[in-house]
């Protein structure tokens, strides 16, 4: 009787299927990264351990140390998704799971002996249909889902409900849930994002206008929030209102050396938090920030040279009611080996965001590219790099320190195809640390002492 039934339920299936006229697509991007030397595996021991107050990490240690810290590891980053779509592709689920990064012989991850880790996590998780009855694209995609208003402002997985069409999108995002307890008003202690975003395309131009406004109630109760965790997905729950507003986009010409181009990003955000923790105590602050960013370079054949620039404004003055400093919601920026997360090993850098604590940054790099072959692309960077406002601290002596110099950085990388889908890459970073950097070493004195180099490889199989 069971093998009947389980017949039974087999042709249904099929006829189901049969019905639906589902296609399925599985997917996989699977990375194995290497750390493959840093004489400073103190700033790398976790995420984000530029990103504290005191110039600590969340232990309560200096992350760059007065001697070496020299070190070695490997991780595995594996991502696998699978698609069931219609025939027709008028409705589509999505859903992908994530482990990683996991390094070669963490026991408490399951890369040691045995392996056998708890550690799965949903990393997709939507539905994409096309509105019925519009014959023009009008997507709705709803769920857990890969989420861009902007690179620097927001490019993320997020939870919510969008609606793409060919230029406009709009889209509600919730970025962090409360349920409402009793006396509380609808929406208290929620986080949500209301954005729409406007794209225009002619010739050798691409232009993108949006607004993105987010906010959040929290009438009693609030937590005073840290400046040196200056990114809105890490803040603790305040009463908050900020709407950003920006322009990004592209133009490309043909010259006679090669092929001229700019990317740019402007974004102004304006708003108010309460209860954030300045030096002079908690306050209701006043935030009015900006951030512009250009690349201008030059195609040469399989050359490209490329200035980055961009200034993220800062703030100046940490005990005063008015913050000045450019604020990100939740963003990936891979700019620098050494600060960002360009090294490979991604999982580890010192920051995210394209700015450090509140005191904004000013980027200066020039970078070349060529592609040696059809396999082979090689690369190399020198990137000058400054706070917008200086880093002010006592050092271990009492004295008042400021500076806003973080130091000169030399990158450079190797790129080979073993196969069409498979890449082996290699980079490295050196960080000819200037003083701003003193803030975050456990000697300080006003001086950075410790220079820092990392190099770093990945092996890469997408499918």
């Amino acid at each position: 009787m069971k093998k009947v039934l389980s017949l039974l339920v087999v042709l249904l299936m099929l006829a189901a299927g049969s019905a639906m006229a589902a296609t399925f697509e599985f997917h996989g991007d699977l990375n194995n990264r290497f750390n493959l030397y840093t004489n400073h595996a103190d700033l790398y021991s976790g995420f984000g351990n530029m990103q504290r107050l005191n110039g600590k990490r969340a232990d309560g240690v200096a992350p760059i140390g007065k001697e070496k810290a020299e070190d070695t590891w490997g991780e595995i980053k594996y991502r696998l998704w699978t698609e069931a779509a219609t025939n027709d592709g008028k409705i589509k689920g999505v859903y992908a799971i994530e482990i990683g990064g996991i390094r070669y012989g963490d026991k408490a991850k399951g890369g040691a002996f045995s392996g056998d880790g708890k550690n799965v996590e949903t990393r997709w998780a939507y539905t994409d249909f096309q509105l019925p009855g519009v014959s023009q694209k009008a997507r709705v995609r709803m769920g857990l889902q890969p989420f861009k208003i902007n690179s620097f402002l927001w490019q993320e997985t997020a939870m919510g409900v969008a609606l793409n069409m060919d230029s406009l999108h709009l889209s509600w995002m919730r970025g962090k849930e409360a349920i409402t307890s009793s006396g509380d008003s609808w929406g208290d202690n929620d986080l949500d994002a209301l954005t729409a975003r406007y794209d225009l395309k002619q010739d050798n131009v691409k232009a993108g206008f949006f607004a993105s406004y987010l906010f959040e109630g929290a009438p009693t109760g609030t937590a005073a929030l840290d400046p040196a965790i200056y990114e809105i997905k890490a803040f603790d729950t305040a009463e908050l209102s900020v709407l950003a507003i920006g322009t990004d986009g592209s133009f490309t010409t043909p010259t006679g050396a090669g092929d001229f181009f700019v990317n740019w990003d402007a974004i102004y955000e304006n708003g108010s938090i309460d209860n954030y923790q300045t030096t002079n105590g908690v306050q209701d602050v006043d935030l009015s920030a900006y951030l512009l960013h250009a690349d201008v370079g030059l195609n040469l054949g399989k050359t490209r040279l490329t200035y980055t620039g961009w200034y993220a404004s800062g703030d100046d003055n940490s005990a005063d009611q008015d913050l000045d400093g450019f604020i990100s919601v939740d963003v990936d920026r891979f700019d620098s080996v050494v600060l960002f997360e360009g090294g490979y090993t991604d999982d580890n850098a010192p920051t995210e965001m394209p700015y450090l604590l509140d005191k904004g940054f000013i980027m200066n790099k020039v970078a070349v590219d060529h592609k040696a072959t059809d396999k082979l692309t090689v690369g190399g960077a020198v990137l000058y790099m400054l706070t917008a406002e200086d880093i002010t601290y006592t050092d271990q002596n009492g004295l008042n320190r400021a500076s806003d110099t973080i130091g000169v950085e030399v990158d450079a990388y190797v790129k080979y195809k073993l196969y069409p889908n498979c890449e082996v890459a290699l980079n490295a970073g050196y960080l000819a640390a200037d003083d701003a950097m003193d803030y975050w070493e456990e000697d300080q004195n006003g001086k950075a002492d410790e220079d820092i180099f990392r190099t770093t490889a990945r092996v890469r199989y997408k499918f």
